[in-house]
């Protein structure tokens, strides 16, 4: 079942027009899992690569590795797609390739990338000579390094548009965290220090009467309310 580019309704893979909105469907190849597709998709329903990526195993001269300049190789494992360097062993992903993994409940398609991707030290530290900041391999723009995620430990260079570089190892201690449950850990405590944050300063707000009663100040008023809704929110 794939999806109308239109509309989003569902529909046959060999459907020729949307039976919700009766648009015309043209169908093409991923070009790089080579499952069925529409035109007018971006990301291919199968495998999750972008579609004006070239085929799995092509190098491509026009991407060029973030950290060593080398031609970049697509490869599909499982149904994700990595464009990796083979000399410096980074690896670029696009969005909706790590949420695929990161998402990924059952953990299958997450063993099987780890499984596919040589074991390699991490190090957070920039080598002498090497770039700090590296560009996108798409728009070859410079990305934002930050950290994956609170105790991974990992920096990665991210590009809002396009994906994700990964250094040698970083994406394999990425997997081994969040199968390890260390994405919801961090994510549950982030949530009890924001609750923690909004409590403090609920009772800054509610701890002046006086000032709300004899100035009746609306900005202490609404921010007192607006408090109480994210914390009831979050409750």
């Amino acid at each position: 079942m794939l999806a109308c580019p239109h509309c989003g309704a569902g529909t046959s893979e060999r459907a020729t027009t949307c039976e919700h909105c009766g648009t015309e469907l043209l169908q093409k190849a991923c070009p790089r899992c080579l499952q069925r597709t529409f035109v007018g998709h971006t990301h291919c329903p199968s495998c999750g690569a972008e579609l004006d990526l070239a085929a799995t195993g092509a190098v491509h001269p026009e991407l060029a590795c973030p950290r060593c300049d080398r031609p970049l190789r697509g490869r599909l494992v499982g149904d994700v797609v990595i464009d990796e360097c083979g000399a410096c062993l980074g690896l670029f992903l696009d969005h909706v390739a790590i949420r695929r993994v990161i998402e990924d409940r059952a953990q299958d398609r997450a063993t099987t990338l780890l499984g596919a991707l040589p074991k390699h030290e991490v190090t957070t530290r920039v080598q002498p000579g090497q770039r700090m900041y590296v560009k996108c391999p798409r728009c070859r723009d410079v990305m934002n390094r930050r950290l994956f995620a609170a105790g991974t430990g990992v920096v990665v260079d991210v590009c809002r548009a396009h994906g994700t570089f990964f250094d040698a190892g970083e994406l394999p201690a990425i997997i081994e965290f969040v199968q390890s449950g260390g994405l919801a850990e961090a994510a549950r405590k982030e949530l009890a220090a924001t609750r923690d944050q909004l409590s403090r300063e609920r009772e800054q707000l509610h701890g002046m009467p006086a000032l709300t009663s004899t100035f009746d100040s609306p900005t202490v008023t609404a921010g007192g309310a607006l408090i109480d809704l994210l914390f009831a929110l979050i409750d």
